[in-house]
Order: structure tokens, then sequence, then C-alpha cells
């Protein structure tokens, strides 16, 4: 957690490149510690299907697969510091891989975010983003410097004790320890042309300004005069600590969760999700809030009311969060998660597939392409499981009706479990999961199944539907497919039936059942 706010928000300011610490923006700190939730979803990227890649969430307690800004108002809390901002912000997983001892996700320390409104000292005559509007900084499939639109890059702070910083747009080396830190940035364009991202082309409906001298809209490019945004500037802080003279100076042991040593591929995803009129007023030319860098509680407090802003010392705000993706987000993996082979470039990094989740590096040319297809698509059994995730306060009750009899019902496909009620994960805090020195993950337990009870083959059946649903704002979606599964369902039945004075009777039957799982869209948490 941050200490102390207002001495931190200084201090990680002058790393902001892009922004004195003055002016027409205003900058906020994200609750501390790690991120709200790890997830292999990207609602931007690849909506309804499972992500690609491990991501890093905060913001609203509400994800699924496919979701946009109606669902983020349902959220019940926001890892943000202002109350009302209900945005989702998400970026790669980092990773420490540097003794071979698998991957081992690096804490985050915390997120400052910036909002700017002004060209030099001038006003830039911004709106808000309109409810439905994502956008996405940087290119995933990166792997080598140049075209750096998005400004991308790394910052090792105090390294080894010394008072100087060391900055790269990959990965830098030179040292064996951060003592401020180490640091990631990313500015997100903020010139639009009135269309919704394309996830074939997701940079496309954004444009940065041309600092041609002009204000505002004259300072986008004429393709992309639809809208000026506040332009919104993000800093990563991680805690790499923990692995503090485990590698050497020369070494580069780091890995971002889509495969990439090198780190120009960082980039980060933004949802909105302003509850609408209150971003408006905080970048409004006369009153908005433009307490630059050096924001702290009572600043924030003025700008968006002090009911409106979280508090270091909320145990609300502490625990405000989802569960995270099982195994998949542990502390430490044998391998990145989904299909993921380390691509070093210099080319950008090409499709991974088969068993052995196969890729080759691809020579140096001209930049990479900003495309979301170079990603294996999720299958729909993935989906199924991973498509929506569920707040980490939730309770999970049982409830027995009269005779005092409990029937659970389970059905097993491979490793993906479909239960009544699955139980929450609980995550421990950087302490417990990181060590001196990080110790050899073990291989994922197998669940255990008795023998002669494993389930047949399952008989599957698909039906398309009679019509075709109409779908978002600007396109329609395909018509969904129901999926019939016929397995054959074990189920064990114990009744309390001790005041019969015959003790605890239990019998198994064997039964079998035809269950139709119609398409959707996914279940919004954060309602309850």
């Amino acid at each position: 957690m941050l200490t102390n706010f207002v001495a931190l928000t200084a201090g990680l300011a002058s790393t902001a490149s892009a922004f004195t610490c003055t002016g027409n923006y205003f900058s906020f700190f994200n609750r501390g510690g790690d991120a709200m939730t790890y997830q292999r979803l990207d609602p931007i990227l690849q909506p309804g299907t499972q992500g690609t890649h491990m991501h890093s969430f905060d913001g609203a307690n509400v994800l699924s697969s496919s979701m946009g800004f109606t669902d983020t108002q349902d959220a019940t809390c926001t890892t943000a510091r202002i109350k009302t901002d209900k945005s989702l912000y998400w970026r790669p997983t980092l990773y420490w891989n540097g003794n071979g001892t698998g991957f081992h996700r690096v804490p985050e320390q915390s997120t400052k975010i910036y909002y700017k409104y002004g060209d030099g000292d001038k006003w830039a005559n911004v709106t808000e983003f309109p409810g439905q509007f994502n956008m996405i900084a940087g290119v995933p499939e990166k792997r080598a410097d140049g075209d750096n639109p998005a400004g991308v890059r790394w910052g090792c702070h105090n390294p080894d004790g010394r008072s100087d910083k060391i900055f790269s747009n990959g990965f830098p080396t030179g040292f064996q320890s951060c003592d401020y830190g180490f640091a990631s940035e990313v500015t997100f364009a903020s010139c639009w042309n009135g269309k919704p991202l394309d996830p074939e082309n997701p940079n496309a409906h954004m444009a940065y300004p041309t600092n041609g001298g002009g204000v505002g809209i004259e300072n986008c490019p004429t393709t992309h005069r639809a809208a000026r945004f506040p332009t919104v500037f993000i800093e990563f802080w991680y805690d790499i600590s923990s692995f503090n003279k485990q590698y050497a100076a020369t070494d580069n042991p780091w890995v971002l969760s889509n495969g990439d040593p090198t780190g120009y591929s960082f980039h980060a995803d933004f949802l909105n999700g302003w509850e609408k009129g209150v971003l408006a007023k905080a970048t409004a030319e006369t009153g908005g809030c433009n307490c630059g860098c050096g924001c702290g509680q009572e600043e924030m407090e003025q700008c968006f009311g002090a009911e409106n802003v979280n508090k270091n010392e909320d145990t609300a705000w502490a625990k405000c969060g989802l569960e995270n993706a099982g195994g998949e987000s542990a502390a430490v993996v044998e391998k990145l998660p989904g299909c993921n082979p380390i691509q070093a470039g210099p080319g950008p990094a090409s499709k991974a597939s088969g068993a052995g989740c196969d890729a080759s590096d691809l020579p140096a040319s001209g930049g990479a392409k900003s495309s979301a297809s170079p990603y294996a698509a999720a299958s729909m059994a993935s989906v199924t499981s991973s498509a929506t995730v569920a707040p980490s306060t939730s309770s999970i009750k049982a409830v027995n009706d009269d005779a005092k009899t409990t029937v659970s019902l389970s059905i097993s496909l491979g490793n993906k479990a479909l239960s009544e009620a699955p139980a929450a994960t609980p995550v421990a805090s950087p302490e417990q999961q990181y060590g001196n020195t990080p110790s050899v993950p073990s291989a994922p337990a197998k669940p255990d199944t008795p023998a002669g009870s494993e389930l047949p083959s399952l008989s599957l059946a698909t039906t398309s539907a009679a019509s075709k649903p109409t779908g978002g704002a600007n396109r329609d979606c395909k018509a969904p497919v129901y999926i019939t599964l016929t397995p054959t369902v074990y189920v064990t039945a114990g009744s309390d039936a001790t005041s019969c004075g015959m003790g605890t009777v239990t019998k198994t039957m064997t039964e079998t059942a035809t269950v139709t799982v119609a398409a959707a869209s996914g279940i919004q948490y954060g309602s309850y």
C-alpha cells in the first residue's frame, strides 16, 4: 500500500517525461499492490473468447469476455482512486524468468494514471469519452525498437543503490536491483475518427496529435477529427526486490505474458467506464482539475468531492477485486499461460500453432503491423469455462432442503470442471508469494478419479438459431450455436436419517442426462 501518497506522487511524477508538473492535467494512483485480478481475457481485442495471454487488470470489479460501458456501471467498487472512474485498465502481465525455475509473476507496486487535456499552456477543447468506447496503446507483436508513437519505455530507478535512472524502450539492463522501483510507461492516442475499435486493426480508429502548432482538433490529423479526447498516460510500477542479485547486470530476465523477452511489445488497453459528466467537468476549460503531477488526497477531493475519492485506509477499497484465473494466475507457472512461445524477434511475433505452440521468428521488417490476427483463437470449451469472472468477496452457500439432503453435481470435461458453486481462490500477499529465493514450482495436481468411474465419451449435437440476432451498435453478430451434451452423470446423495436410528445412508446412482447449453454473451458481475 502507499504509505505516503503525496510524497510518492511527487517522486514518481519526475519520470513522466511527457509532462511538466503543472498545467491542464491531473493524475492519481490506483490502489497499491497487486492488480485487481489476473485473467486470460481481452474484451477489446478478443471479445467473446478466452484471450491469448495473461493480463493484469485494474479498475472496476466487473469483467467478462464480452462487455461494454453499461456493464462497468454495475460495478460495486473500483481500484481507481476516483470512485466514479469505473473504467478498466489492463496490460500484459510481467514475469521474471532468471534462474530456470519457471516464470515468476512480478508483484505490482502501484499504477499512476494521468489525464492531460491541454496543448502546451492552452486548453485542448477536449470532450469526454463516449459511453461505448475503448482503445489500445502499443503493438503486441512488436519485438524491436523503432517507430514508437505510444512512447513505450521502461526504467530502473536508483539502480543498485545509485541515484541515477536507466531508461530504454525495451527491457533495460545494467543493474541487479532497482531500489526505487522498476517501471513501464505508455501513452494513449487522443484523436478519434468517430469509428469503433476494430479488433483486426485496433489502433486505426485513434491517432496521436501532430504537435504542428494547432490546438485541440486542429492538432489532430485530418483523418481523425471527429473528437479530441484527454490524453491518458500511465506508469506501471513493479516491486522487483524479491529478485535482487539473482541475475547478472548484463542479463535480461524479464518476459511479458505474450512471449516477449524484449519489452518492446508492452501495451495497455482502456475500456471506458467513467460515469457520464464526471470527466467532462474535470477536463473543462474553467473549473477543471489541474493539480498536475502533485495531486494528493486533498486535491483529488477538491476536484471530485470527498465522497467520490477512495482513501488508503478504506478497508472496502483494499478488498475490492475479482477472483483470479485459477492455476494460470499463480505466482509461479511452468510455462506462460496460453499459447505463447518466447519470440525475441527482431521481426514481429508470428502466430503460434500446433501441440507444442510452435512459432518461427520472422526476419526484421519495416515495423510491426498493428493487428490482433496473429493470435490463435480460443476453443469453445475454454470460452465456457473462463468467460466470466466472479467477485472475490462473494460468499457461496449450500442450500439444503427440508430433509437435510445435499446433492452436489459436477460434470468433468477433461480439465474443465463445470460445478454448482466454484470455490473462491485465495490469493497470497506479495510477501507470501515471493521469498528472497523463488522456489521451484511443483507440477499441477491432477484430479483424483475413482477407479471405474471415468465418464464415457460425450455425444455432442449442435443446433443453429432459427433467426439471426442483431449485434452491437455497428454490426450484426453471428447466430448462436446451441451445444447439447449427453454424458453419464454419477450422483452421490447422502441423507441424514439419524432420527430413524439408521445412521447416515449413502447411495450411489448412475443416471444419464441431457444438458443443453445455449449461447450467451456472458454474465457480468458486480451488481451484488
